[in-house]
């Protein structure tokens, strides 16, 4: 079972009650299992030809991963702390890419024993990859880490600067932190938060202006390296996304989950709103990527 620590885990949430993963065997996947699998992040490539084919979507997902081990000069042999793990799809690739150990942390329980599992189909990720289920606000383990990672996650941490202060201390001397997220910029207005809080449920999400202020509070200097990303949302992905969605990826989700909850009420989940409902709530973040409220940005930073 995965290794537990620090203060009492929350309730999942819609984690818990993630029936299409389940499914799946991808418990805490939600409907990100078929755009993209075991990585619940999207292919911030700027590539219109992956954002124009839905079958490369989980290979766009990959390549970003690949492309955060670079920033962070990822080596083999080391060590490795990813905070909120998810179902831990990076953390497998980079044992098995890069030859590294990680250790994957989550606050959820459903994602936890999910990851845990899937690391038990290849010895590669058994012998390489532990998952621990923990608060990374409160408790991260010590074990003077090379590398931390902080993949798409930020938004549901309530205090930011209390995580960073917990992975400042997690890393070796000369250990390198990237932080790779969607954040908001000082355009973001009130009404913007609420409408993102309505459809992803947490409010906490980065924020351009102080997320630097985040991280220099937690002992780290300032950014060696920073990259957005705004302009793959505000290009391939506002042109692509949609389409690939109702094209490629809805028909297969409606044949496995029919019905509506008007005409076939009582079933587990109903495809044609599922859809609707991630459509709008991807097609709010393309609308607040293209009048700069939003954008997505790359960090790295290392701790003297």
């Amino acid at each position: 079972m995965p290794g537990k620590g620090g203060a009492a885990i929350k309730d999942d949430g819609h984690y818990a009650l993630d029936v299409v993963g389940a499914h799946y065997g991808l418990s805490g996947g939600g409907l990100h299992i078929y755009f993209t699998g075991d990585l619940l992040h999207p292919p911030m490539a700027a590539d219109a030809r992956v954002w124009a084919d839905g079958r490369l979507w989980r290979q766009g997902a990959a390549d970003h991963v690949m492309t955060i081990a670079d920033l962070a000069g990822l080596r083999e042999g080391e060590r490795v702390l990813d905070v909120g793990c998810g179902l831990g799809g990076p953390a497998r690739l980079l044992a098995r890419a890069c030859g590294v150990t990680v250790t994957s942390v989550t606050n959820s329980h459903a994602h936890a024993v999910t990851a845990h599992s899937l690391n038990q189909r290849e010895p590669d990720w058994h012998d390489r990859i532990t998952v621990v289920l923990a608060d990374g606000q409160e408790h991260l383990p010590c074990d003077s880490f090379d590398v931390a990672l902080s993949i798409n996650m930020l938004y549901q941490v309530r205090d930011h600067r209390a995580l960073f202060t917990r992975v400042f201390e997690a890393l070796a001397p000369g250990g390198r932190f990237v932080v790779d997220d969607w954040m908001l910029t000082s355009q973001v207005t009130e009404a913007d938060l609420s409408a993102l809080t309505a459809h992803f449920t947490y409010p906490h999400f980065a924020r351009v202006p102080t997320i630097e202020d985040d991280l220099l509070a937690a002992g780290f200097p300032p950014a060696e390296k920073m990259i957005d990303f705004g302009h793959v949302a505000r290009g391939p992905m506002a042109e692509h996304f949609e389409r690939q969605v109702r094209d490629h990826f809805a028909p297969r989700i409606i044949t496995d989950w029919p019905g509506d909850p008007v005409n076939r009420p009582g079933i587990p989940a109903y495809g044609a709103l599922m859809v609707e409902e991630f459509v709008a709530a991807v097609n709010l973040t393309i609308e607040l990527y293209r009048n700069r409220h939003m954008t997505y940005r790359r960090l790295m930073v290392r701790k003297g």
